[in-house]
């Protein structure tokens, strides 16, 4: 590669013109010259290419303090558009976005029930988000589908999924791969998402993500990039045998066990009502939910933490990420009373130094992060190829 080509330095600027503009929202010429260093000549040059390479607009003028008013600058959102998708056994929730990140649509679908053609439900279900936002399937750029199983690391298969066991042909998700193109779509691991989604708050960090709810996952973020695993089963810690938290057999035997058999919404419910609470076994996940946020017991919540600490001890001592992020409803729904104790639990331990916070709730963040990630892929993309993506023009 030449680097005196003038298209390659073309693209690199104007993709770090796109850049600056998605994190500041707009700029002026005259800003555009203080971030980047460019010539006023280079820096409108660069804003005139954007905007006739559909990427950015003019977006209104910026009083001075003297003289007349700078005109702005922001992206064209419709030069790249998403949809992330959050799948669970009994429905599907779509959204719709710009490349600003600007949600344009929404859809909300129930599974029809046992048996069901995965395939057909959810390109019906993204169709209609599309349509929601004045568009079509075929205007949509990326699609990301969140799903709970284990994702391939390519992205393009989905090779365990007992969650999933309703559906059919989920397995193969091929006639959606055909309506896109393989590289603008992609399933992800819904508890990858959720890490994707934290780490929108945490740029550039390190931490665990945990995840409680219906069942029990963990996401790995180090220096700011997910860690899947070499296969895509990174975070799958359900089935990581740990040992007793109560010590003396009580729960294992002397063995140990499977994690989900502590944690999760059947598990801790059999833990409630071992406590004397209102629960029973089969309480469902907003049952277990409440009795932690509003009827729990200090001795109740001591054995949860302890559950909780057992599942983070290993990742701490391999990583040593730093933090330690507690999400899904469970999590949540335990808030600061679980947080401090779970802490409290890991201080003495001799493991690295680290911090538990709690993450957000679970709702709605399997689809936060889907549509982030879909907007990574498409940004990357966009801001990549800059307007010779646009004109046709290679880059050496």
């Amino acid at each position: 590669m030449s680097t005196g080509n003038p298209t390659v330095f073309r693209t690199l600027n104007e993709r770090a013109a796109l850049e600056l503009l998605l994190r500041h929202g707009t700029l002026t010429r005259a800003e555009l010259e203080l971030h980047t260093g460019l010539s006023k000549a280079s820096a409108a040059e660069v804003l005139r290419r954007l905007e006739n390479g559909g990427l950015a607009r003019k977006a209104g003028t910026k009083p001075g303090n003297a003289g007349p008013a700078a005109q702005m600058w922001e992206l064209e959102g419709g030069a790249a558009l998403v949809a992330g998708a959050d799948l669970t056994a009994d429905a599907v929730e779509v959204a719709v976005a710009d490349l600003t990140g600007t949600v344009l649509g929404r859809h909300r679908a129930q599974a029809p029930g046992p048996g069901a053609d995965a395939v057909e439900f959810l390109t019906a279900a993204v169709a209609a988000a599309a349509a929601e936002a004045g568009l079509g399937f075929d205007d949509l750029d990326q699609i990301v589908l969140g799903v709970p199983g284990i994702v391939e690391s390519g992205g393009q298969r989905l090779s365990q999924a007992v969650q999933l066991s309703g559906w059919s042909h989920l397995d193969d998700l091929a006639d959606l791969r055909d309506a896109l193109g393989a590289e603008r779509f992609r399933l992800e691991n819904d508890v990858n998402l959720v890490a994707i989604r934290e780490l929108a708050d945490r740029e550039g960090q390190s931490f665990v993500l945990l995840w409680i709810g219906g069942g029990v996952g963990a996401g790995a973020v180090l220096d700011g990039s997910l860690w899947r695993g070499v296969t895509g089963r990174g975070g799958e810690v359900g089935s990581v045998i740990v040992p007793d938290p109560v010590g003396r057999g009580r729960l294992y035997g002397p063995e140990g066990g499977p994690l989900g058999a502590l944690l999760g919404a059947a598990p801790l419910a059999a833990l409630a009502a071992a406590h004397g609470l209102s629960a029973t076994p089969a309480a469902s996940l907003a049952e277990v939910a409440a009795l932690l946020r509003e009827d729990s017991t200090e001795s109740f919540l001591d054995d949860v933490a302890a559950r909780v600490a057992v599942a983070v001890t290993a990742a701490v001592g391999v990583l040593d990420p730093g933090c330690v992020v507690l999400s899904g409803p469970l999590c949540v729904a335990g808030g600061e009373p679980l947080r401090a104790r779970v802490a409290a639990l890991l201080a003495p331990t001799g493991l690295a130094p680290v911090t538990v916070t709690v993450g957000r709730a679970g709702g709605g963040s399997v689809l936060e992060g889907a549509v982030r990630y879909a907007l990574d892929l498409a940004r990357e993309r966009v801001f990549q190829a800059g307007t010779a993506g646009r004109t046709g023009e290679q880059i050496p």
